[in-house]
């Protein structure tokens, strides 16, 4: 098979399952007073993909795939543009991906009539035939689950396929430097242990990389990796953290737009719709809204995910959806036959032995719920043996 290589990530990102870094982009450019607004340009994101449709939304029922299929069907109607199709992935046999109420009640507030469910029963396993297509086409993607996309890439052909890829990150809090931004605009009462975070905030690097490590190791053990290589991609873990600015909004700009992590997976959408003619947009991570996000929020990141799909979203969507907690998670729906026949005959090959432990991996694959960080390793020893 051609090309058969995980040619995003390099070799030590291959075995980790993971974009570390950032990548050699520029950051974007401050939203100018009287630009857009967030939800304005959410919306303007959302007009362009209806402009060429159809406009296919991957929607799973989650918050943001809800709010990204809200927002286009009250554009279409407003400027009387062809409305948007939904498509959602239904996963027989794995219960953690079940959303189907929240998906019909999101479809009927929203007066959805173009709605798609298509049932999955293994053909979207790691290895299993769309797999197959896709990784003959582009090699091994990350991540993993961009190929859950292409039956809705599939019904997008022609037109745009919308995803609220994203959505999770830029949303919600996490960032390095929250508590001192919550600090700076007075939203928090400080405590006497905010003094060494705000002395890291305006210190040098190296002492700044210091308090950031006082903090709980920010990744688990990569257990199928030799130590020392584990080693070093923790290390790349905490230079990376490190590096992000203390201002929420450069750190938008700059850190989150560069990250290898959005960059590639960016490029991993592209390529999946354009393999099936589509083109296809991200409205959370397009440079529109996160520049206008930026601008709204400055120095001080999200303090609660609800409180944003409150300010953005409260009215486009149901209640229960904007304030839901916990989310789907579909690990199940990649480990089908066809992954478990090739788990049960590996022999080794196709991965680096200087950077992965072949005894440990193969521990990992036989483990009831294998990490996902593997993933990557298991397409691309597949593909190596195609």
């Amino acid at each position: 098979m051609t090309p058969s290589t995980a040619w995003q990530l390099d070799p030590l990102e291959l075995a980790a399952g993971f974009p570390l870094g950032l990548g050699p982009g520029p950051a974007l450019a401050r939203a100018l007073p009287g630009t857009p607004t967030a939800r304005g340009a959410f919306e303007a994101v959302l007009r362009q993909a209806l402009r060429r449709p159809p406009c296919v939304v991957s929607f799973s029922g989650g918050r943001d795939s809800s709010a990204v299929l809200a927002v286009a069907a009250l554009v279409a109607r407003r400027e009387r543009l062809q409305p948007p199709a939904a498509v959602t992935l239904r996963f027989a046999g794995v219960p953690a991906a079940e959303e189907s109420a929240w998906q019909e009640q999101v479809v009927a507030h929203l007066g959805v009539a173009d709605w798609e469910v298509v049932e999955v029963t293994g053909q979207l396993d790691l290895v299993g035939p769309v797999a197959a297509r896709e990784t003959g086409r582009h090699g091994v993607l990350w991540p993993a689950n961009t190929l859950f996309h292409a039956p809705v890439a599939e019904r997008a052909a022609g037109g745009t396929l919308v995803t609220g890829f994203g959505g999770d990150e830029v949303m919600s809090p996490g960032w390095a430097w929250d508590r001192v931004g919550r600090l700076r605009d007075r939203t928090s009462r400080p405590v006497p242990a905010d003094l060494v975070e705000l002395a890291g905030a305006v210190a040098p690097g190296p002492v700044r990389r210091w308090v950031l490590d006082r903090r709980p190791e920010p990744s688990v053990p990569s257990r199928w990796l030799h130590p020392g290589v584990d080693a070093e991609v923790r290390d790349r873990w905490r230079a990376l953290r490190a590096a992000e600015p203390v201002r929420h909004d450069r750190a938008l700009l700059g850190h989150w737009w560069t990250s290898r992590y959005l960059q590639v997976t960016r490029q991993s959408l592209r390529l999946l719709a354009a393999g099936h003619g589509a083109a296809v947009a991200h409205p959370f991570t397009e440079p529109a809204f996160l520049a206008a996000l930026a601008r709204e929020r400055g120095h001080s990141g999200p303090r609660h995910r609800t409180r944003e799909m409150v300010r953005l979203f409260a009215d486009v969507l149901p209640q229960a959806t904007v304030s839901r907690v916990g989310k789907a998670t579909f690990n199940g729906a990649f480990w089908g036959p066809h992954t478990r026949a090739f788990v049960a005959d590996w022999d080794g090959s196709g991965v680096d032995p200087a950077l992965v432990d072949v005894a440990a991996l193969r521990r990992e694959w036989a483990g009831a719920d294998p990490d996902a960080r593997t993933h990557p390793l298991l397409q691309a020893a597949w593909a190596a043996r195609v």
